[in-house]
């Protein structure tokens, strides 16, 4: 097989925070070394950004190469806009088996096996524990069938009970768990279950001479943190130290903030609370680890792991106690917008390289196909980093990136623009932002109208009305007609 005809292997995590990911030094307490392996044998990207910090957007980002107002999903529960190219559009004519496992999230109405790929269908949110597992109330099903409760009942395992519930104050959240206990071993786990699936689907694909391309993705570590133990009580909560943004006080911030704060419920535990949620959102990634080293070690039994590029990637990050917040939002923080990406090419030059170039999660997109072979479309918003993953200096002269939110649980239409010193972010019905990333790295004060950052704001203002231009952004106009008074 040449270099350029290799096997694709995506394994995409669900809202997980960069420093969770080992192989990034951020982090001296929870530990990924399944993940670190792939970073020390290829290249851990230090400069990746998610173009949106919500589900649906940035996973359909992910499939199209596109921004969420050109590939339509700009909230969770949409549909990707009638003639928009997928991956398997380009990679099945090139001579591609595709093949998908796990939580899809991407479309509401067509599923994976709708759209070019080999796998089962998981439709809507779909967790695959909602409606199934005794004591779990956390109620977000798949609309059609459920190959979870399949796989329990065909290995026998039975349905797992979850206990230890932790849900917040507020009345309207607690049906969703931040965390609980899986009462069952690993092999019954929903993590477990993607990549046994992912396996399936691999030994499927792999029948041919034709390469392949796998998108597998975890459900986690996402909440509910439905944990297991060794993984449950594996990290102490009390060694979690606070986060140096939990003292925000929402000051000078737009209202927004605090509104998703108090959603949760979860002020009155104070930072206590976090570490019990943080110590099982960390076993959680430990366990999502271990899944990944599933699909490692059964690439390596069936002689595939030389012929196979491997990516790990989250789609967007979560809060998880910085500043006093949880999960996404309508808000624009580093722990949200950076994303964990590490890359294996069997062909990587200089392995254990760091590359701290600014890339998009979609433009993962492109160099997916450039590493197979195919000519990436000039209309797709971003460009191929094949060269970085293969060790190599690159002349990549990026320096900002551009970042787009539409709604959540409010709508919100944000624009960002960040560049390695400064951030300013837009929001269209409510005050700027603009932080000075070097004295404040944890975008605690925002500067936005103080005349000593007049010149930066001007100059970040300047760049996000390009970038709007250059990409048709549909806010172009209400960003003109109010940035000369915002």
């Amino acid at each position: 097989m040449s270099a350029k005809r290799r096997n694709i292997v995506v394994l995409m995590s669900d809202q997980q925070r960069l420093d969770t990911v080992s192989a990034y030094g951020l982090n001296d307490i929870c530990r990924t070394p399944r993940i670190d392996s792939l970073a020390q044998r290829g290249v851990r990207f230090d400069g990746a950004f998610t173009p949106t910090a919500i589900c649906s957007p940035a996973r359909a980002s992910f499939m199209t190469g596109l921004y969420p107002h050109k590939h339509g999903v700009t909230a969770n529960g949409l549909c990707i806009k009638e003639g928009v190219r997928g991956i398997p559009d380009y990679l099945k004519p090139a001579g591609y088996r595709c093949g998908y496992a796990g939580k899809w999230h991407v479309d509401e109405e067509r599923g994976p096996s709708q759209m070019g790929f080999v796998g089962q269908d998981f439709m809507g949110y779909a967790f695959p524990g909602s409606n199934l597992l005794p004591g779990l109330q956390f109620g977000a099903a798949p609309r059609t069938g459920n190959p979870y409760a399949d796989y329990l009942q065909q290995q026998g395992l039975g349905l797992p009970r979850v206990s230890q519930r932790f849900v917040g104050t507020n009345p309207g959240t607690q049906r969703q768990e931040m965390f609980a206990l899986h009462e069952g071993p690993l092999e019954s786990t929903i993590e477990y279950f993607v990549s046994h699936e992912a396996n399936r689907v691999i030994d499927e694909l792999s029948t041919g001479d034709e390469p392949f391309f796998l998108w597998a993705n975890y459900w986690g570590p996402h909440t509910p943190c439905l944990v297991p133990e060794p993984y449950f009580s594996m990290y102490d909560p009390a060694s979690i130290p606070e986060h140096p943004s939990y003292c925000e006080t929402f000051d000078n911030k737009p209202y927004r903030q605090h509104l998703a704060e108090r959603l949760w419920g979860l002020g009155d535990y104070g930072w206590e609370g976090f570490q019990q949620i943080a110590a099982r959102y960390y076993g959680h990634s430990t366990l999502i680890d271990d899944c990944v080293g599933v699909v490692l070690d059964h690439l390596e039994a069936r002689g595939l792991a030389d012929d196979t590029i491997v990516v790990y990637v989250a789609d967007h990050g979560d809060c998880m106690g910085a500043h006093k917040l949880i999960e996404k939002g309508e808000f624009m923080y580093d722990e949200i917008y950076r994303i964990p990406l590490v890359i294996f090419h069997p062909d990587c030059e200089n392995p254990g390289t760091v590359n701290d170039d600014l890339v998009y999660l979609q433009e993962l997109m492109c160099t997916v196909l450039d590493a197979a072979g195919v000519d990436v479309p000039d209309d797709l918003d971003g460009r191929s980093f094949l060269d970085a993953t293969l060790g190599r200096n690159t002349d990549w002269d990026r320096d900002d990136v551009y970042c787009v939110f539409e709604r959540h649980f409010t709508v919100a239409q944000q624009r960002m623009v960040r560049t390695r010193t400064h951030q300013l972010t837009f929001n269209s019905a409510d005050q700027g932002e603009l932080y000075d990333l070097v004295l404040d790295p944890y975008q605690l004060t925002n500067v936005y109208g103080q005349p000593a950052y007049e010149k930066v704001r001007r100059d970040l203002g300047a760049r996000m009305e390009a970038h709007m231009v250059r990409l048709r952004d549909p806010l172009l106009g209400r960003f003109r007609t109010i940035w000369n008074v915002y």
